[in-house]
Parts: structure tokens; sequence; C-alpha cells
């Protein structure tokens, strides 16, 4: 049986709607499970003005240690897609994302373009205008954009759409050195290497909107890596928000060896050797159909050889390249690309070709199942001449190799930007910033053994003190406690959530409104 979008999108509606009145009847917020407060833990607590702890930490409502050191922000959230289920915290300025293991990706070479919309109501260019001309530059600048978020849905036009009603291009493809860009892009490296990604949310993500805001406005949150720089990943217009994770110790990226003497429905894992093959990971927002989604993304480079890089050797992103850059990148794709691994050495990696191993009935609801066999704009899949695998920003012969790398949802990333590995990071003299500090005490003796055993044998402890009544303490150095960024309250997802709920599967259900 095949959904119609109607019966689909209504059958979405009645099941989001049950979960949050279900949530709701239950006393729950699921869009905020600190209903507002991320010092939660400190809400039932109240310094009286008698108690002497009021010296430390002030009257009513601490917001800081004894020591001065202040309370940091707790979030958590969590999100999904084909029911699987990722949860996101946030404890002293540490994000977390735990899920499962070994989740699918697909590859995408970005094409070192950027793709802008037309907005609603604007006059736009006609097909065969010059993009590059000064003529066009302030209609380009001001009709176009490669994100409409008041627009939502409706901003993206499918690749079949290309004209407006009143015959203006309904979108066009230009390349960061574009002088709309205003030269931002100008020192940029060549976008050369493939990413692998797969959704992690629904469309508008609610469920980790306040947790997920708050980690992208972070000093650590925006910085990218020299492999994720070669992958685009920095091109904000096209990659809206982006935070650079690592893996918990036990978890890795995962490379489908195959199964020696069988076909691509046999496969077998083996972990990528780390030493080898250099990884990055990030969690991101990106408009799919012109509505944020989270998506994670791996980005990896071997040591030894250029398997992962391409630039395709035509084109506005091609001509703007200098004549060195574009002997320093690979040319021709490498479709099957290698790895590293533990156990299966430098291994070439199997597509799977089945849409993902945890997708084992997209044909239930109408929506494909198979890999999808060019890279590109989603679009209409599974129907339609030009469908792709991701966004319109990618090459469609950088192929999505579906499940042929698989990656563990166990990462984290310190939101200050610093690690733990610093003896003077979380000193107590944070909280007043000398590397002096006078601590007082009740005098007295301290340690004075009691016990007969040892005053029948006048044993006495060498680690009996007589304390003053203060004593300062000398740190070996100062740093600033640790912080963060306060973030704007953006109130309720976009209201056009509530009319279409998350997909429950990895990508978007079959096609949106038009």
């Amino acid at each position: 049986m095949k959904f119609t979008k109607t019966a689909m999108f209504a059958a979405l509606i009645a099941a989001s709607a049950s979960t949050q009145v279900l949530a709701e009847n239950n006393g729950l917020n699921l869009y905020d499970i600190t209903n507002g407060d991320s010092f939660y833990y400190t809400s039932d607590q109240d310094v009286k003005d008698d108690d002497g702890q009021k010296e430390s930490v002030g009257v009513g409502r601490p917001s800081t240690t004894h020591s001065g050191i202040p309370h940091l922000p707790v979030y958590h959230g969590y999100m999904n897609t084909n029911y699987t289920y990722r949860f996101v915290n946030v404890a002293e300025q540490v994000f977390t994302m735990i899920g499962e293991g070994k989740h699918g990706l697909w590859r995408v070479g970005e094409n070192g373009m950027i793709r802008e919309y037309l907005k609603k109501g604007a006059k736009g260019v006609q097909p065969g205008a010059d993009l590059s001309s000064k003529k066009n530059r302030k209609r380009i600048a001001e009709d176009y954009s490669s994100f409409i978020p008041e627009e939502s849905w409706s901003g993206y036009k499918y690749p079949d759409q290309k004209l407006s009603d009143a015959g203006a291009l309904n979108y066009i493809d230009l390349p960061i050195s574009h002088p709309k860009y205003k030269g931002k892009y100008d020192d940029h490296v060549p976008v050369d290497l493939a990413s692998f990604n797969c959704t992690m949310s629904g469309p508008e993500y609610p469920y980790s909107k306040e947790i997920m805001n708050f980690a992208f406005n972070q000093p650590a949150a925006g910085v990218v890596g020299p492999l994720g720089k070669r992958a685009g990943l920095d091109i904000d217009e096209n990659y809206t928000k982006i935070l650079q994770l690592d893996h918990f110790e036990d978890a890795n990226s995962w490379v489908n060896v195959g199964v020696e003497g069988k076909d691509s429905t046999y496969f077998q894992y083996a972990a990528i050797d780390k030493e080898k093959t250099q990884a990055e990971y990030y969690l991101v927002e990106r408009p799919f159909f012109n509505v944020p989604y989270l998506f994670i993304i791996a980005v990896y480079d071997n040591v030894d050889n250029d398997d992962f890089s391409y630039v395709r050797p035509d084109g506005p992103y091609w001509d703007s390249l200098s004549k060195k850059e574009k002997k320093s990148v690979r040319t021709e794709v490498v479709y099957d690309q290698r790895f590293h691994t533990k156990d299966a050495g430098l291994a070439t990696a199997e597509r799977l070709p089945v849409y993902g191993l945890h997708h084992p009935n997209r044909d239930a609801f109408g929506s494909g199942g198979a890999c999808p066999g060019a890279g590109g704009d989603w679009g209409r899949y599974p129907n339609g001449a030009d469908t792709g695998a991701m966004w319109p920003t990618n090459y469609e012969e950088v192929t999505p190799y579906c499940d042929a790398v698989v990656a563990d949802i166990k990462f984290t990333a310190n939101l200050d930007g610093k690690t733990w590995d610093d003896a003077a990071k979380y000193l107590a003299n944070a909280g007043v910033g000398t590397k002096t500090r006078e601590y007082k005490m009740q005098a007295g003796d301290y340690g004075v053994y009691s016990e007969a055993y040892n005053v029948d044998r006048g044993i006495k402890n060498p680690h009996q003190v007589k304390a003053p009544r203060s004593v300062t303490m000398t740190y070996p150095s100062v740093q600033k406690a640790v912080s963060y960024n306060e973030t704007p309250k953006e109130g309720k997802v976009h209201s056009f959530y509530d009319a279409h709920p998350e997909s429950k599967a990895c990508r978007q259900i079959g096609t949106v409104p038009e």
C-alpha cells in the first residue's frame, strides 16, 4: 500500500499530537524538561540571613559554590529519527550526545557552491542572466537567500521547479567566490574532501531546541578543523550552525569490508585505524527543504593516499581556483574509497544496496528503500529524474555510498573550547582571580589521638595540627572560572511544525508541500 502525501502527513500529525497530549497529561514538558530553568538543581535551596553560609554564597538561591565558582547551566534534550533516539546533555560546559551504535552514514561531496532561493514576491533574475555581472548583484543580494526561515517549507524549490510563475529563476547557484559573500571565502582552502552524514533530528528539532541553542552559542561552536574546512563545513550559508565533537574512548567509525566470495547482501564492519585514517566529527544544523534539521557529519582523510579528494574540473568554482590549487586536488572521483582498519588493513569500503540497515520496510509508507544512485538534491526521492541523496550543493558523481561507513553515536565536546587535561583548570581560586586566598577556620587542636591503644603507648599523631583562625594558600597560577555565553530566548519552535511534525525516518519522508 502506498500512502498519499495527505494521508502520510495526517498520520504523522495524529501520532505527534497523541505523544504530546500523553506527555502533558503526565505533567511533562517534552520541549524543555527543565521548565525554563537551566539552574533547576538549586531551585529547592534558599540560604537564610541567619545561615553562616551566606558569607560564601549570599542570601537566597545560591549562584556560586562556596569557593565562589559560578554555577553553570544544565540542559537536557533528545532527538529522533525512525523511532531511534539520541540524548543530548550539557553539564559543567561539557556537551554529550549518546544514541545508538553503528549508525549508517551517506557520502556527499560539496561543490564549492551555494544554492540561493528566490524569496516570496521577489522579482529575481531571468534565465540566461550573467550571475557574476555588476548589474545583477543588487538583485541577487536582495531577492535570493540560501535560507529563508520565515517561509518554512515553501521557501524550498524542487530541482524541476526552475522557474517562478513570472518566469524568473527560482534558484541560482553561486560559487563561494561570488561578490555577494564579500570576500569572506577568498582565502578558503580548496573544497575537495568528501564527508559522510546522516540526519539526527526531525524538522526544527523541538525536543532539543533549548540545549542546541545554548550549545551553538558557546565559544567552542563554529570552530571547524582542517578536514572540515576542506569538506566545506565552514561555509555558513550551507551549514548554519556547527559544533565539533570527539568520540568517547570506546566509540569509533566502522567500515563495511564485505565478506570474501559473497555479494553485497553480505557485510562485515571493521573499526577504522585512528592512527592512519584522520577523522573529524561534527553536529551541524543545516536547512533541509528550507527547514532546520540536525545532522551528524564525519570527515575522513588517509595519511597515505588521496582517495577522499575530488573537485569537478568544470564550472564556476573550478574556475575560481588558482593554478596551484587545481594541481593540489584530485579531479577524478574514487567511487570505492579505501580506509585503514584495525582488522582488515587498508580495505575498500563496500556500499549496501539498501537505504540503510535500520530501514527494513520503507515501502510501507511509499518512500523508496533502495540506496539513491547519485549525489545531489534529495528532491523527490524515490520518484523523479533529478533525485539525489542529500543537498543541492553536492556533486552528482560523489555517490552516497550508503552505509559503507557507520559511526557510533557517542560523542562529547567541551563547550568552552578547552580540555580538562590542564593542571591549572578548575582550581578553586578561579572564583576570586588571585594566586593567594585566605581560608578561615575554627582555631584549635585537630587530630589529637584519644583511643587507649595510642594514648597508653604515648603515640602522637604526626599530622596533629594547632590550627589558627586563618591561613593563606598560594596557588600555582590563576585562571578565569569556566563561564558561558547567554543565549536569547527564541520561544516556541516554528508554528509550521505543529502542522508537519518531525518525520520518523532518517531523512524526509516523501515530499513536502509545494
